[in-house]
């Protein structure tokens, strides 16, 4: 019998999108569903967290609640939109403490109130383990959306911030070692709401979602959405300091930065011959940008290591296979 697990989370999403039926312009494989209002479309996502899956030992109520809003407003953020709102779903025990619940709801209304935006409804039930569920919704102009496909051969491949800063803050967390930036990295993760809404305005953009699951599950996705291949230049990516804090090995490095995920960077395509313009928006926004690749017609992703070209494996996380360790 064929199981979720032998499926993984991608294909179960695919085979989703191939029962249900959808009016909205943008549906099931986007970073939000987006559906026609007039001169603008309407912005939906939906995210979802489980202690067991989502939640590393350490992660405080409150870190919780606003990292349940953060992942949600990021998907707002990668399709060029502002937010609107939210409307979350809490499922905790009886046996949890009521300050634990104020701290979550703490956390969620301060993230949506840091990023321009409230919580204006939900719901709450008994449940046998703490589970959480978001929804956000924002905003575009029709002309200025951006999604997962419109990458051409020849765009060059852009990465917003720093990677590996969240992965260094779980092994940070997970062995003590006190690294505070990067924890607070992984604990409070800042949607690039600004940048992305920069971004879209600037009409720079040919496709783009945020990495969330990794930068090599990220690559695979637009990818494959686009029909195109990529080339990924690892001694371009902007890898953050920490990550060799963590680990010395430069294989166990080079495995964080490109495929543990949680960073929510924006990962985007733009014409070749628009780097410049991106420097405007580094001002604007105090945010660097960093080409780290080309978008090609091959056959295969590839990651280019000390001039060698290797095939770049689709090793991000995915529900229902990995875990991280």
């Amino acid at each position: 019998m064929k199981t979720l697990g032998t499926l993984g989370e991608r294909e179960a999403i695919r085979l989703i999108d191939r029962i249900v039926q959808s009016d909205a312009e943008v549906g099931i494989g986007d970073d939000c569903a987006a559906i026609d209002i007039g001169d603008r479309y309407l912005l939906v996502t939906t995210d979802m967290m489980a202690a067991k899956t989502h939640i590393p030992k350490g992660m405080k109520p409150y870190d919780i609640g606003w990292s349940l809003v953060a992942v949600n407003l990021s998907d707002i953020a990668a399709m060029g939109g502002s937010p609107i709102g939210l409307v979350t779903a809490i499922g905790i025990t009886r046996g949890h403490p009521v300050d634990y619940l104020e701290s979550i709801v703490d956390g969620m209304n301060e993230c949506a109130q840091r990023f321009g935006t409230s919580i204006m409804g939900g719901d709450t039930k008994e449940h046998e383990s703490l589970t959480l569920c978001g929804t956000a919704v924002g905003e575009v102009p029709k002309n200025q959306i951006i999604l997962r496909k419109g990458a051409k051969p020849g765009d060059l491949v852009v990465v917003s911030g720093e990677l590996g800063l969240a992965g260094a803050g779980y092994y940070s967390m997970k062995r003590n070692l006190g690294l505070t930036d990067c924890e607070a990295a992984l604990r409070r993760p800042r949607p690039r709401l600004k940048e992305g809404a920069a971004l879209a305005a600037s009409g720079l953009v040919t496709s783009g979602m945020d990495i969330s699951d990794g930068l090599s599950s990220s690559v695979f996705e637009l990818s494959r959405n686009s029909g195109m291949t990529y080339e990924i230049d690892y001694s371009t990516l902007p890898k953050a300091e920490e990550v060799g804090l963590v680990f010395q090995d430069l294989e166990r490095q080079k495995s964080l930065v490109l495929n543990f995920g949680d960073d929510f960077e924006l990962l985007f395509t733009i014409e070749r011959g628009a780097e410049s313009d991106l420097e405007d928006i580094t001002a604007r926004t105090g945010t660097p940008f960093t080409v780290i690749g080309k978008v090609t017609s091959g056959e295969e992703n590839i990651l280019i290591d000390n001039a060698r070209r290797e095939k770049l494996e689709n090793l991000g996380y995915e529900h229902f296979r990995t875990r991280q360790s």
